[in-house]
């Protein structure tokens, strides 16, 4: 695998994610989920004066950032995002299911590759779980919440039956 074509990859997302937050900001999380059917990806980042995270697709509403200018940035991060995922697939490297890519002002990078079979995972719980882990957000809504707490329960659960093992 070519190390400096992952590199250049890893800055080309970086920046892009860069050119369409609208502020100062300090710390930026990306969720990208490629396979061959499925692109998806957004991020959050803080504000350099806020401790709440912000959405990226709130930008467009919240700082009057035109929409067709917002998804033509958010269709390049797709872009590099998968591929990120061929350069893997190609150089017979297991491709990851969903990777968070996290960065801060400072310049320092960290990637987590997950590669378990999202099939039977719905894009909305698989939020909240990724929320919560990246961001330590616990959901408002009750439904959602005893959702978080199942799962959490029944990583648990699985966490001490490997450790039985």
């Amino acid at each position: 695998m070519n190390d400096n074509k992952i590199s250049s990859l890893y800055n080309s997302i970086a920046q892009i994610v860069v050119e369409t937050i609208p502020e100062a900001w300090s710390k930026v999380y990306v969720y990208g989920e490629i396979n061959e059917d499925v692109r998806t990806a957004f991020f959050f980042y803080y504000p350099e004066s806020s401790e709440k995270p912000m959405h990226s697709h709130d930008i467009p509403s919240v700082f009057g950032v035109e929409k067709e200018e917002y998804k033509e940035k958010w269709r390049k991060l797709l872009d590099y995002l998968e591929e990120l995922w061929y350069e893997f697939k190609n150089n017979n490297q297991e491709p990851w299911t969903n990777l968070t890519l996290i960065f801060n002002s400072e310049g320092e990078l960290k990637i987590d590759y997950e590669y378990e079979d999202l099939s039977e995972a719905d894009d909305y719980e698989r939020r909240i779980i990724w929320k919560y882990k990246y961001l330590g957000r616990i959901p408002e809504d009750k439904d959602d919440r005893e959702f978080l707490e199942r799962y959490l329960q029944s990583f648990e659960e699985k966490e001490n039956n490997n450790d039985q093992k």
